[in-house]
């Protein structure tokens, strides 16, 4: 019965988000002793049973620091992913040397001097600037604008 919860509780709550909570990665136990005898519903015969379990979450805070993986790149900002969580640089958050380095060919923003190229698949470090917790998702605004955040790798 205990195995079943647990199989059930991975199921049902591995890969959502719980609002406040954060987004569940993974289960990592359910606590046995903490396992209670259901209580049955007798309209619909189903049961409800309060367990206590370990999990790993990923809860983004406002000003937290991320690598990110750039996926969309348009003339508004970029789209980047870390895991579950999608945030947004717009062209607003950028260093001024990026402000006017919209290349509509390449679909890249270019530095002025040329060294800095933000792609489709390259890693950046970004600040977050606001966190949004929907039922479903997990969505963030951030920006690469101060010191040491930017472009860390072209991931090629």
């Amino acid at each position: 019965m205990k195995t079943h919860i647990k199989q059930e509780l991975m199921k049902n709550l591995e890969g959502k988000s719980l609002g406040r909570m954060g987004y569940v990665i993974c289960i990592i136990k359910v606590d046995e002793h903490h396992v209670n005898t259901g209580i049955i519903d007798y309209q619909t015969g189903c049961v409800t049973v309060n367990a206590r379990y370990s999990a790993i979450l990923l809860r983004p805070f406002k000003n937290e620091v991320i690598d990110a993986r750039v996926t969309v790149v348009n003339e508004l900002g970029f789209y980047t992913e870390a895991g579950p969580l999608t945030i947004f640089v717009s062209r607003h958050a950028m260093p001024p040397d990026l402000l006017e380095g919209y290349d509509r060919d390449v679909e890249a923003w270019i530095s002025d001097d040329k060294e800095v190229e933000i792609r489709q698949r390259c890693i950046v470090r970004l600040r977050l600037l606001g966190v949004m917790t929907d039922t479903k998702q997990i969505t963030a605004v951030g920006t690469i604008k101060d010191d040491y955040l930017g472009l860390i790798s072209m991931g090629y």
